[in-house]
């Protein structure tokens, strides 16, 4: 075998399924309306994977409909919503009946667990979430320290390492080197913390591409396993600056998702 062929680290996304195990913990990327792997989510649906122990940190449409497809077992989170369409209305329910076990953070709190674990260290400190009750809740997630320097007492967040790392790049080589022109969000920290990762992008394009614009570069070939080209992959959440967020199909998705006839909508998907 050649050195280019053990970089050549593309794959069809039809084989998202052989990639990903049933119970694994999977971080999605994404945050809010945008760059939410969303081709990924539903070939996810497509293969059957079931008991997937997701990780957002303000999920959207994405997390909705694997809720609604029956593939989460778990979900860790601080948000998850669909902003001006109204709630998340299948994660709110199998939450609410207790089908859908989570573990919930603060926002800050998940990126820095997922921060602490891609440098390496078991836990890293931080202000926060004074107040709140999280720390109480899940003590095997919070804990306190005192800086050793200054004697202040910090809120200390243990390191967070999912099985799986999938987030949506502009653009890849097939090593690997992903690029981002608009925001990556918690996309790199995911990455960095993961065993794993798997990068969907717009394009795969040549090396000497990825080279001409080295800054764009955010996420190097060597943390990444698998490169799936998926034009539009994002959709209908936005990937700036190739698209925005499709509003129209969001408004149609929490029509859909607030009625009886969902059912209908996933098993398009499949």
């Amino acid at each position: 075998m050649t050195a280019n062929s053990l970089s050549n680290k593309v794959v069809p996304l039809e084989s998202l399924g052989d990639l990903v195990n049933d119970g694994e913990s999977v971080a999605f990327g994404g945050g809010w309306f945008a760059n939410h792997p969303m081709a990924a989510v539903r070939e996810l649906i497509r293969s059957g994977r079931k008991n997937i122990h997701a990780i957002t940190v303000v999920g959207s449409v994405d997390m909705d409909l694997l809720a609604a497809a029956g593939t989460l077992g778990h979900l860790s989170f601080s948000m998850v919503t669909l902003e001006a369409f109204g709630l998340a209305p299948n994660i709110r329910r199998r939450i609410e009946s207790g089908e859908l076990p989570f573990t919930e953070y603060s926002g800050l709190g998940l990126l820095i667990g997922l921060e602490a674990q891609g440098r390496g260290v078991p836990f890293l400190p931080y202000r926060g979430p004074f107040g709140s009750d999280l720390p109480g809740w899940y003590p095997e997630i919070y804990s306190t320290t005192v800086c050793p320097f200054t004697g202040e007492e910090l809120t200390a967040v243990r390191a967070l390492q999912p099985d799986v790392a999938i987030v949506h790049a502009l653009r890849s080589d097939a090593e690997g080197n992903a690029q981002w022109d608009g925001t990556s969000g918690p996309d790199v920290e995911m990455a960095k913390a993961a065993k794993r990762v798997i990068v969907t992008c717009e394009e795969v394009v040549d090396r000497s591409v990825i080279v001409q614009n080295a800054h764009m570069t955010k996420l190097p070939g060597y943390y990444v396993d698998a490169v799936i080209e998926a034009p539009f992959g994002a959709h209908p959440t936005s990937h700036i600056p190739r698209y925005a967020m499709d509003a129209w199909e969001l408004m149609d998705y929490a029509a859909a998702a607030g009625s009886d006839s969902f059912a209908e909508y996933v098993a398009q998907i499949r």
